[in-house]
């Protein structure tokens, strides 16, 4: 970021993947920072706790795909300031389905539109180059080498340290449990009774920003859903979902993603996306069922047959969550009736590859930085046009 203008006072509330990303750069910029967490950092019942998250340029919207090019800038960045530790590593990815699928072509469009180098992949291709992945003949693959993973909970983590190491207050297990107008500025309560006022205020509240902003008159049409993902260890050719021979890979036909063996966690993560049942944060139920296990094993059985066979005991799993808009793009905007307040949800699944740019974003928004960026798509206005004024 640029100079900045004057020092500001401002509030994040939220410190996930997007929150202390944002409390880094607007603390590297000089602003006075107070980013608020109601549970522990890189606490595990959100949607930024973990050990991977996909990082891609491969979209079937273009939009998506040009923002990543900067994404990836901050990514290196970050990864920069950590030259001991792995937090971001492009290892090459595969984005498949039908060979006719109009995702299929519009994820290859993206890249070449872009200028990001990939090569499309028969099914056949596919199987030589990395034998774990048994595409059927009708089908092809997207390869982008510089597709890869980044460590989630390790990211938090590093981005909260680089926002403390330039100044930034962040208090865990501090809920914001008010928030108002204070003159021309920001008041928020805390649930410890604290009042604390500001210029600015970013709010980050992942699966929690639905209710944050009902205390605010304002209804949002988000969603939150119950997601589970389980890590297999491989029953035969296990050097084949090593990193360097399975990349990451989205498969969309069956909705699925996954990741080689990264080591912290035992076995290959794999998951189905954008399947599980509508809930609240308070109220999901944590625990994994035979029922959630079985529907990831049958799609693994015809996908990735040396990965498990039949009743295959996982050696993880977990249950997060996922906070969906209607049409799964995220929100950025002001918040109505709240001057100088902005909302950042980068939900619907696929948000965490963004977190270092919605954290630039929502930095240059707090200090009225020009925008180089085009977010009309991600205003409120285009969910819930009843609550703009």
């Amino acid at each position: 970021m640029g100079g900045i203008m004057s020092k500001l006072r401002v509030i994040v509330v939220g410190v996930g993947g997007v929150g202390a990303m944002a409390a880094w750069q607007l603390a590297q910029a000089g602003h006075d920072v107070i980013a608020l967490e109601q549970f522990r950092l890189d606490h595990d019942l959100g949607s930024s706790y973990g050990d991977s998250r996909i990082v891609r340029r491969v979209y079937p919207d273009a939009l998506y795909t040009a923002l990543m090019a900067d994404a990836y800038v901050l990514w290196y960045e970050l990864q920069a300031r950590f030259a001991n530790e792995e937090l971001f590593r492009p290892i090459g990815g595969l984005f498949f389905g039908e060979a006719i699928h109009p995702l299929v072509r519009q994820g290859a469009e993206a890249l070449a539109h872009s200028g990001v180098a990939h090569e499309v992949l028969t099914a056949a291709e596919c199987h030589r180059r990395f034998p774990a992945y048994a595409l059927r003949d009708d089908e092809s693959a997207v390869y982008e080498p510089s597709m890869g993973y980044v460590r989630a909970s390790r990211c938090v983590r590093a981005a909260a340290l680089l926002a403390r190491q330039s100044g930034a207050d962040i208090r865990e297990g501090t809920p914001a449990v008010a928030i108002g107008r204070d003159g021309a500025g920001i008041q928020v309560t805390t649930a410890q009774g604290e009042t604390l006022h500001a210029d600015r205020l970013v709010i980050n509240a992942g699966s929690w920003a639905g209710p944050l902003m009902a205390q605010l008159g304002l209804q949002l049409p988000l969603t939150v859903t119950r997601q589970v993902y389980i890590h297999l260890d491989p029953v035969r050719h296990a050097a084949d979902f090593e990193v360097g021979r399975f990349p990451v890979f989205i498969d969309i036909v069956a909705n699925a993603y996954g990741f080689p063996r990264l080591g912290d966690v035992p076995g290959v993560k794999v998951a189905l996306n954008h399947q599980g049942v509508i809930t609240t944060p308070d109220a999901v139920d944590r625990t994994v069922t035979e029922a959630d296990r079985e529907t990831i094993r049958r799609y693994v059985a015809g996908r990735f047959p040396d990965l498990a066979r039949a009743g295959s005991v996982p050696c993880y799993e977990k249950v997060c969550l996922y906070t969906n808009t209607p049409d799964e793009d995220f929100i950025i905007d002001a918040v109505p009736g709240l001057p100088g307040a902005t909302l950042i949800s980068a939900c619907s699944g696929h948000g965490f590859k963004f977190t270092p740019l919605l954290g630039r974003i929502a930095a240059m928004l707090a200090a009225d930085e020009p925008m180089p960026y085009d977010l009309s798509r991600f205003r409120l206005a285009r969910i819930a046009p009843t609550v703009l004024v």
